[in-house]
């Protein structure tokens, strides 16, 4: 659902936190949107990863989890942002855009072509 509405983005998605890694390793991506709990790991562990490759790159944490231990976790791990499911779905949006304005990322007019995992 996430991904329809981020049709004006170059969005990319992966399954799990490896394919999430060996994504990484061949493109650059402006933003990273995680769920707290992946298959195989957790955000805080992607999100300790990410930030040893890409260490000023946004990385937002849409998830259901509203435990604070948990938010406390992913934030001390480099997360952005912490937004939680499905309450704060109307700012992911307006978070994507704040987030990727305050980046290096580059726009054109009409399609963001931000790149998005």
């Amino acid at each position: 659902m996430i991904v329809a509405w981020l049709h004006d983005f170059d969005v990319t998605t992966a399954g799990d936190g490896r394919q999430a890694k060996e994504l990484m390793q061949r493109m650059r991506f402006d933003l990273y949107i995680l769920d707290f709990y992946l298959p195989d790991m957790t955000a805080v562990e992607l999100c300790e990863d990410i930030r040893r490759v890409s260490p000023r790159v946004p990385i937002i944490i849409y998830s259901a989890l509203t435990r604070w231990a948990d938010k406390k976790a992913v934030m001390e791990a480099g997360a952005t942002k912490y937004l939680g499911k499905p309450n704060d779905f109307e700012k992911l949006i307006p978070e994507i855009v704040r987030c990727l304005g305050e980046g290096e990322a580059t726009r054109s007019p009409g399609r963001r072509h931000n790149r998005i995992l």
